[in-house]
């Protein structure tokens, strides 16, 4: 019994610092945990569905002269950060990635706007909203936390600005 004990210390305290992962939010949170976090897993998984505010930004990044890449990201404000979970001790969230971008555009903007966007058109598009959003996720990449959601439904848009039209700018 005495063996079964030192054994069962041995791995407790071994298998202790892989987990050190723990995700906190400032407020009562309906996003679970989708499973137990298993040593060095990269990817953290949270299921159920949450309502946030906050302003959002839309971009085509000019990879080159052929290749455009599209960005949706949300930047919640504080009391909506507050209900998303995040690294205990680590740097707050300022932002997430929608994980369904190309659906995200004609979710935040009206009919014509999303289609001057979507047809780059228009390189950039910003504003405010009130979305919902789900499957959040979170996980490191080149030393850089990073969260990222599936944009669920947008119940409110407003201040919708859009930027940098294509043939307008310049001499």
């Amino acid at each position: 019994m005495k063996k079964l004990l030192v054994a069962l210390a041995l791995v407790l305290a071994i298998a202790t610092p892989c987990q050190s992962q723990q995700f906190i939010s400032a407020k009562s949170t309906p996003l679970k945990l989708a499973k137990p976090i298993k040593p060095m897993e990269r990817v953290v998984h949270f299921v159920g569905t949450v309502t946030l505010s906050g302003r959002f930004l839309a971009t085509w990044e000019v990879l080159d002269k052929d290749r455009h890449s599209m960005r949706v990201v949300f930047r919640p404000d504080d009391a909506s950060a507050a209900l998303l979970p995040q690294e205990k001790g680590g740097k707050a969230l300022k932002e997430l990635f929608f994980s369904n971008r190309e659906q995200a555009p004609s979710m935040l903007l009206a009919a014509e706007m999303a289609q001057e966007f979507l047809t780059k058109e228009t390189l950039a598009v910003e504003g405010e909203a009130t979305v919902t959003i789900g499957d959040y996720r979170t996980g490191v990449d080149c030393d850089q936390r990073w969260y990222s959601a599936r944009l669920v439904s947008v119940s409110k848009r407003r201040d919708i600005i859009a930027a940098q039209p294509v043939g307008r700018a310049g001499c």
